[in-house]
C-alpha cells in the first residue's frame, strides 16, 4: 500500500472508532435516562427485556470501537514502519484500557436500574407539584 492509502485507512479506522462511542454514549445515556424516568414503573419482564437488548447492543458496541481502536493503531504502526512517520496515537495499553472502561460502563449502567428498582425514591417522579415533599423544600 502507498502512504496515502494507509493514512486513507488509519483515518478511517478513527472515523469509525469515534462513531462508535458516540453510539455506545448515546445507548449509555438513553438506558439511563429510561432507568431515571420509568424504572420505577416498568414490570419485571420489561426491565429483563429492555436490560438484555441493552446490555447486547452495547456490549457489541463497544467491542466494535476497541475492535477500529486496535485497526487504527495498526495502521499506525504500518506508517512508521514503512514510511518513518511518527504520530501521536495511544499505544496498545491505553487502547485496551479505553476498552476495558468502556465495557465497565455497561454494568455500571444496569446496576443503576437494579438501584431504581430496588429503591423508588431515587426515580423520577418524587417532586410532582401538589405533593408534600416538594413543598417542604420551599416553605
Amino acid at each position: 500500500m502507498t502512504e496515502a492509502e494507509l493514512w486513507h485507512m488509519q483515518l478511517l479506522a478513527v472515523d469509525n472508532s469515534i462513531g462508535g462511542v458516540s453510539v455506545l454514549l448515546t445507548l449509555i445515556s438513553g438506558y439511563l435516562a429510561v432507568a431515571y424516568l420509568v424504572g420505577r414503573r416498568l414490570g419485571r419482564f420489561q426491565v429483563g427485556l429492555i436490560s438484555i437488548f441493552f446490555a447486547l447492543g452495547a456490549g457489541l458496541g463497544a467491542f466494535l470501537t476497541l475492535v477500529q481502536f486496535r485497526r487504527a493503531a495498526y495502521f499506525i504502526e504500518q506508517l512508521e514502519t514503512q514510511f518513518g512517520v511518527h504520530s501521536y496515537m495511544p499505544n496498545a495499553a491505553m487502547n485496551y484500557l479505553g476498552g476495558i472502561v468502556m465495557f465497565l460502563l455497561i454494568p455500571a449502567a444496569l446496576f443503576f436500574m437494579y438501584q431504581i428498582r430496588r429503591n423508588p425514591a431515587l426515580g423520577a417522579d418524587q417532586g410532582q407539584a401538589g405533593s408534600s415533599q416538594g413543598r417542604r423544600y420551599f416553605d
